[in-house]
């Protein structure tokens, strides 16, 4: 965290399912080329609460509705410099309540900077992880890893 920054109140879904092998996997998405993966979710709307805005993300970026809230995995606070803002990042483990497919894709909706973009969806195992930005991945690692992927 930066002093005298502005602090961006975000959520985010870890939503994991389980695979023919039984293997969990996270899903992750790509809307830019060359841009690592990451996870659906977004800023929290002044006067919404964390999980309002995470299920409001969510559709809008996924098309996903009916998902389980399954555990808040914690609160994360940060400077993030793409953005010149500290966040405070809401992550919660979500399950679908139905097989999800292992990709697909979706042209987001809403009111901010998603609508119209393609996200590319797909799901990651556990050696894949390396794979996801930074900005969750070092969270993944050092606090959700066994929760999400045991």
């Amino acid at each position: 965290m930066k002093a005298n920054k502005p602090l961006k109140r975000k959520s985010f879904g870890f939503i994991v399912q389980t695979d023919q092998m039984e293997r969990k996997k996270l899903l992750v998405y790509s809307n830019e080329p060359g841009v690592q993966f990451r996870l659906p979710g977004g800023n929290i709307d002044p006067g919404e609460a964390a999980e309002e805005a995470l299920y409001r993300e969510m559709l809008e970026e996924s098309g996903l509705t009916n998902l389980l809230m399954a555990n808040n995995l914690g609160v994360q606070y940060y400077y993030k410099a793409f953005i010149d803002s500290n966040v405070e990042r809401h992550d919660f483990l979500v399950i679908p309540d139905r097989k999800l497919p292992e990709k697909w894709e979706y042209i987001g909706t809403g009111d901010g900077g998603d609508q119209g973009s393609r996200f590319k969806y797909q799901w990651v195992t556990k050696d894949e992880i390396h794979l996801i930005d930074e900005e969750f991945r070092r969270d993944i690692i050092k606090s959700y890893l066994e929760e999400l992927f045991s």
